[in-house]
């Protein structure tokens, strides 16, 4: 998981560390005499990147096209004025500006300094989602609209998940950086926004799919149980066994009583209490166990390990 964390006083520097995280643009400092910043940090997640950006005085960026990617943008604090190509929109921390590959963009704020999350996904990721999940070709760009209400219930929603990676690129040595949880969350970030926002392919993506057989799912769940440590994603289910994404799930609502990513959950949960029980507590901790089974907080870690054996994930540790 490449990361990059820094802060420059240096126009040209902060312009070129935007541009290898996000877009080539041109930035203009507006209040020259104020003294510029720029602090960055991010995280990149295969085909998703995310990141936190401040300036310290009013500036302006400008891009070309955006060409090979889509991006949305969140201010944590303060309100930025921006065009995203196709609409003037003053996002907010309770609205967020999304940005498509087929045109030109501007940002114009940091008067009163702030921070803001920006989110970019590679083109083909988000066209290849949207294919998926609707089960129609995709040959141009999605027509995202170009604005999302955070106070919305599918706005709060989507923001609620892209939240964890903002407490990722903030920590990003965290428990959230397993790849067991970096590649679904990213997934999941991207398919919450496609069901989030207004396309022409999203009642295509309402519609739901015929069921795959059973011998198909019994496919997938033999999978999860052979790699339980691959940081598995439905889509990736999917393609293994030849199915659509969300015929997997519902295959997977009828034959199995729960999600695939609850399924694999349980899976990681019995390898998480085997190694337990054969754990030497001297040199073994619950959490570094649960962290190696992508758990990340420990405390549901625990509650979860109580459900299903029925004492504490220490108790097992301590008998070992």
């Amino acid at each position: 998981m490449p990361a990059i964390s820094m802060t420059t006083r240096a126009r040209d520097e902060a312009q070129e560390a935007v541009a290898r995280v996000y877009f080539p643009h041109r930035l203009a400092v507006l209040e020259e005499g104020a003294g510029f910043a720029m602090s960055l940090a991010a995280v990149t997640l295969g085909s998703v990147s995310a990141g936190l950006l401040a300036y310290s005085g009013e500036v302006s960026l400008e891009t070309g096209e955006l060409e090979t990617g889509y991006e949305v943008n969140v201010p944590l604090d303060g309100d930025l004025r921006t065009w995203t190509g196709h609409a003037d929109v003053c996002v907010s921390p309770q609205v967020a500006a999304v940005y498509r590959p087929d045109g030109r963009t501007r940002l114009h704020g940091w008067a009163g300094g702030g921070r803001l999350f920006g989110l970019k996904i590679e083109r083909d990721a988000l066209e290849s989602a949207v294919a998926e999940l609707s089960d129609r070709p995709v040959r141009a760009v999605v027509p995202l609209e170009p604005r999302l209400d955070l106070r919305s219930p599918a706005g709060r929603q989507w923001w609620a998940l892209a939240r964890s990676l903002v407490a990722l690129v903030e920590e990003p040595e965290g428990p959230l950086a397993s790849p067991m949880v970096t590649r679904p969350l990213a997934r999941t970030v991207l398919v919450s926004l496609l069901h989030a926002l207004d396309h022409p392919y999203r009642d295509a993506m309402a519609v739901r799919p015929a069921a795959p057989r059973s011998s198909t799912v019994r496919e997938a769940v033999e999978l999860l149980e052979a790699e339980p440590a691959t940081p598995w994603t439905v889509a990736d289910l999917a393609r293994r066994v030849g199915v659509g994404t969300r015929a997997l799930q519902d295959g997977f609502a009828r034959h199995v009583g729960e999600t695939p990513t609850a399924y694999l959950r349980q899976v990681r949960l019995r390898r998480a209490h085997a190694d337990l029980v054969a754990a030497d507590p001297a040199w073994t901790s619950v959490t570094e166990v649960a962290a190696r089974w992508g758990f990340t907080h420990t405390g549901r870690f625990a509650g979860e390990y109580r459900r299903r054996y029925g004492c504490a994930p220490s108790e097992t540790l301590r008998r070992a």
